[in-house]
């Protein structure tokens, strides 16, 4: 695979240069991808734009705050898959990768057993920092996300006409009516999964107990309130970040909320032992993990199969 390497000098950084390494094939297929979008789907587009903002900020959030903590971070990506771009800088590689669904922090020693690279210093990993850090590192991804909530909602308040003071006190009301509204959503979802199942794979045309967005919804309704202008725009991206936030809250693995259960239960752990030696390893959650990405993908797909019914495909 064709590739380029640009060395870029700076004297004010630590290290004399920053190679940049590009990849021509897959970033002329990222921007043939973002072009076919744009011309054939743009509200996919915007609603790629609005998720790329939110998660490239969530895990901007982890790696500021892993940094502050005493880890060392080895790698910053937006999306997965084939690499378009990446440089590295302070010990750390920047990269853009060509599906936009995501991104990541690498940081080592997630777990107790985990095996370090022969170059890495063990007080520079996950484990190795307090239990305080690495509580606020694994936080400070959904705590991000809802402060971009609220600033969003508060932004739109204010364009409504309201005061810094009032637009910020209803950007937090409308915070926790969006964390509120999801999980009793989550709730009745779980409570009445027959009744799902049956709207889902029935053909009476029942309407569920609770709808859930897909990805074609979200997309659709993404390119209506971009259209409707700034107002409705902000709300839509508030409610979109506070639902990441939130979600990424639970205590479920991989979600962030099961890392900062293991490290509070560790510390409460060794507290009322008092042992400082004794680890959990969130690893023992793998199986809970793959139970929970099999219903994501499962909700996702069933909430497909419904918004497709509704416009009358399938």
């Amino acid at each position: 695979m064709l590739s380029l390497v640009i060395a870029v000098s700076d004297k004010s950084e630590i290290e004399p240069s920053t190679r940049i390494e590009f990849q021509p094939f897959w970033g002329l297929a990222a921007l043939a991808s973002v072009a076919a979008l744009w011309r054939y789907a743009p509200s996919g587009l915007w609603l790629l734009l609005f998720i790329g903002i939110i998660v490239l900020c969530h895990e901007a959030g982890h790696l500021v705050v892993a940094r502050k903590a005493g880890m060392r971070p080895t790698e910053f990506c937006w999306g997965f898959g084939p690499q378009i771009v990446a440089f590295n800088h302070n010990g750390c590689r920047y990269g853009i990768r060509a599906l936009f669904l995501g991104g990541y922090v690498k940081l080592w020693g997630m777990t107790p057993s985990s095996v370090l690279p022969a170059d890495f210093e063990e007080r520079h990993s996950y484990r190795a920092a307090s239990h305080l850090g690495r509580l606020a590192t694994i936080l400070a991804g959904p705590f991000v996300n809802l402060v971009m909530a609220v600033a969003a909602f508060a932004i739109a308040r204010s364009l409504q006409g309201e005061s810094a003071g009032q637009a910020l006190l209803a950007g937090l009301d409308d915070l926790w009516f969006v964390i509120e509204a999801t999980g009793v959503a989550l709730w009745t979802w779980v409570t009445n999964l027959g009744s799902y199942a049956g709207a889902v794979f029935g053909s009476s045309g029942a309407e569920p107990p609770v709808r859930f967005m897909s990805p074609l919804a979200q997309a659709q309704q993404t390119g209506e309130v971009v259209a409707g202008g700034w107002v409705g725009s902000l709300q839509w991206f508030g409610i979109l970040s506070a639902a990441i936030g939130g979600v990424n809250l639970l205590p479920l693995p991989p979600l962030d909320g099961a890392h900062a259960m293991v490290t509070v239960s560790e510390w409460l752990g060794q507290k009322g032992m008092r042992n400082r030696s004794l680890r959990l390893d969130v690893k023992r959650l793998e199986p809970l993990a793959y139970l929970t990405l099999a219903l994501l993908i499962v909700l996702s797909v069933s909430a497909l199969v419904l918004d497709l019914r509704a416009v009358g495909i399938g």
